[in-house]
């Protein structure tokens, strides 16, 4: 309902008067109560002329309260002659259709032509039914009155939902039947015109151009009734949303509108609860995208067609999807599925909706051309009315945890491969040092007999003997540490540690070998009663180990000095320095970080020094299990330093 162009084409008129019949309980409404016999008849006798094909005219109207017209069924248009007779019998049908719609009908004279009607005003409410009638169903003869009642059960039904009816006179831009209309919004009948810009006053500025332009594309035709939506100010002050639909309903000759019916509906409560619901998913849109995985709605209907009503953001980022086209088919993601997968997820989808069980699917989809990711999805099966099956739920990228689950699973199988070979190492040192003590002390006891003494060349061989089993007897009594160090079952006993003595008697020891090797040994202490909080026997281990491999690794004529100092406070304790420096090979940069590894020799594996590569790392877990620390610095061709940290007595 709006003012202003009124031009329309006499085809789209044509179009819009064929389809008038979508507003039938407006018009009923409008003709039936408004009270006009003149304008009632007028539409009966529109309704007859569309029936009949011809014309029907209203001719006069008396001042004495009396209504009299002529019923005109002259030849259409287009058509030169008609036969008197045909002219009667359409004249007949027209009266007797009349008769049985309005009751008693006094004819005044009949003509060729026409009937002269007289009706009076007392018998109006039948013809108002008629022509209510007609209107609802013009094309069916003998369409029985409205019965009683009918109107108001209508008028009733609008009005508890929120809806009123209107009528506007275009060319006096009258508005009639609008007084239910300003009650809802809490007017008065007075209080405000009653012609369309009185109404467009109420109309919410940034409203009245759209719903001008809405009654427009109706009137050009380009839509078959007007609608359109707008807010409207109450009496007290508040905006209410009103939807508003209507149509043409009757039009000039020279396709101009004239009158115009339709409905207003209150609809405030139902925009309150679409905005509620928009915030809502606004709402939860945020929140979804701050959710690592992927909300989702995921529906299959009674033919088992699957889409993805819902889908969050996240699925972008995701999967690669757009969460509309997911929406209107579930065929894109379905595809991306892995095809060793994809059978088992739709069997598991449709055991899902068969049994309404929860379901829950670990899978590979391709996110992107070079990309398989593991999506592991859980959501709970709702059955709906029509047969389909709605499940809501949740996925998520699995992938690094499916690879951290393997990494997990490969650290605990190397980690019981370890502890069975520490195992196995344990028990095999235990097993080897048996027979290897006969050997040796059968070994010593040849070289002690005086009984029966050995030749030269005999007791240089047993010498061999023994000296091999004593080596091999250090290697067994290493791995045996080292097995007890890597199990947790070596303990060490804390004490105040002096180390003058504990380190002359380490030196002392390797005197022999130094001698043999041709390296002197030197020791030097900045203190007189410097003292470690450590292991005696632990320490004097280390100790053993790093001058040992410190003369090893020597050259004839050169040196390996121990240096025992204190060292700075560090960490809130008092540390003591223990430095051993050689003047051996050294040690390539490129092993240095190798060195305490077990079973690792580096670049001595192939050389002429004995050894079996677990000292260090023995060296380094003992100093661990006494709360130390030891690092190593090394130049080929100059030397090698090993610095070592122990917390002080």
């Amino acid at each position: 309902m709006s003012a202003g162009a009124r031009a329309v084409t006499s085809d789209a008129r044509g179009e819009a008067a064929a389809d008038w019949h979508a507003l039938a309980h407006e018009a009923l409404l409008d003709h039936v109560t408004r009270g006009d016999a003149r304008h009632a008849l007028k539409m009966l006798l529109a309704a007859l002329s569309r029936q009949l094909r011809r014309p029907c005219r209203l001719r006069a109207e008396q001042a004495d309260g009396t209504l009299r017209w002529q019923l005109d069924a002259s030849p259409g248009l287009g058509s030169d002659t008609m036969d008197p007779g045909d002219a009667g019998a359409v004249q007949q049908i027209a009266l007797s259709r009349l008769g049985r719609h309005v009751g008693t009908l006094q004819l005044l004279g009949a003509a060729a032509t026409g009937h002269d009607v007289t009706h009076q005003a007392a018998q109006l409410e039948p013809v108002r039914a008629s022509a209510a009638a007609l209107l609802l169903n013009d094309a069916t003869v003998g369409q029985p009155p409205p019965r009683a009642g009918y109107v108001e059960m209508i008028r009733s039904a609008l009005h508890g939902g929120g809806t009123f009816v209107w009528e506007w006179d275009i060319d006096t831009d009258w508005l009639s039947d609008i007084d239910e209309g300003l009650q809802q919004l809490g007017y008065d009948a007075q209080q405000i015109g009653r012609t369309q810009e009185d109404w467009n006053r109420l109309i919410h500025p940034d409203d009245v151009a759209a719903n001008h332009e809405a009654y427009l594309r109706h009137v050009r035709g380009e839509v078959d009734h007007y609608e359109h939506a707008y807010r409207i100010r109450a009496r007290d002050g508040n905006w209410r949303w009103y939807q508003e639909r209507g149509r043409v309903v009757e039009w000039h000759d020279d396709g101009q509108p004239r009158r115009m019916v339709g409905t207003q509906t209150d609809i405030t409560a139902q925009r309150e609860r679409e905005q509620l619901a928009s915030q809502a998913a606004a709402r939860l849109e945020r929140i979804a995208l701050h959710v690592p995985g992927i909300l989702y709605q995921f529906e299959l209907d009674a033919q088992f067609v699957p889409r993805f009503p819902y889908l969050s953001e996240r699925a972008r980022t995701l999967l690669g999807l757009d969460p509309q086209r997911a929406a209107e088919s579930a065929a894109e993601l379905m595809a991306r599925i892995d095809a060793a997968d994809r059978e088992a997820v739709t069997a598991s989808i449709i055991e899902s909706a068969h049994r309404l069980s929860l379901w829950q699917w670990e899978f590979r989809v391709r996110a992107a051309p070079n990309s398989l990711r593991w999506i592991r999805a859980s959501s709970s099966p709702t059955r709906r009315a029509d047969g389909g099956t709605v499940w809501h739920g949740y996925m998520q990228d699995v992938t690094e945890l499916r690879e951290l689950e393997h990494a997990r699973q490969d650290k605990a199988a190397a980690e019981a491969a370890n502890r069975a070979k520490t195992e196995f190492l344990s028990r095999m040192s235990h097993e080897l040092r048996t027979p290897l003590n006969a050997v040796l002390g059968f070994s010593q006891l040849l070289e002690i007999d005086r009984a029966d003494s050995l030749s030269e060349g005999q007791r240089r061989r047993v010498k061999l003997i023994r000296e091999a089993g004593e080596h091999l007897l250090r290697m067994i009594g290493d791995l045996l540490d080292l097995t007890r160090i890597e199990s947790g079952s070596l303990q060490v006993q804390f004490d105040a540690v002096p180390m003058r003595p504990l380190a002359e008697e380490a030196i002392d020891m390797l005197r022999p070998q130094a001698a043999a090797a041709q390296v002197r040994l030197a020791l030097q202490l900045s203190g007189p009663d410097l003292a470690a909080h450590a292991d005696r026997t632990r320490l004097r281990q280390v100790l053993l180990n790093l001058l040992s491999n410190a003369i090893k690794y020597n050259r004839a004529g050169g040196s390996v000095d121990m240096l025992i100092a204190p060292a700075r406070p560090a960490e809130g304790k008092a540390w003591l320095s223990i430095t051993v420096q050689d003047t051996g090979m050294g040690i390539d940069a490129a092993d240095l970080p190798h060195l305490f590894e077990p079973f690792n020799r580096l670049s001595q594996k192939r050389g002429s020094v004995e050894g079996t590569g677990i000292g260090l790392s023995i060296t380094r877990a003992l100093l661990t299990l006494m709360h130390g620390r030891i690092q190593a610095s090394s130049q080929p061709g100059v030397g090698s330093t090993f610095h070592v940290l122990l917390p002080r007595a």
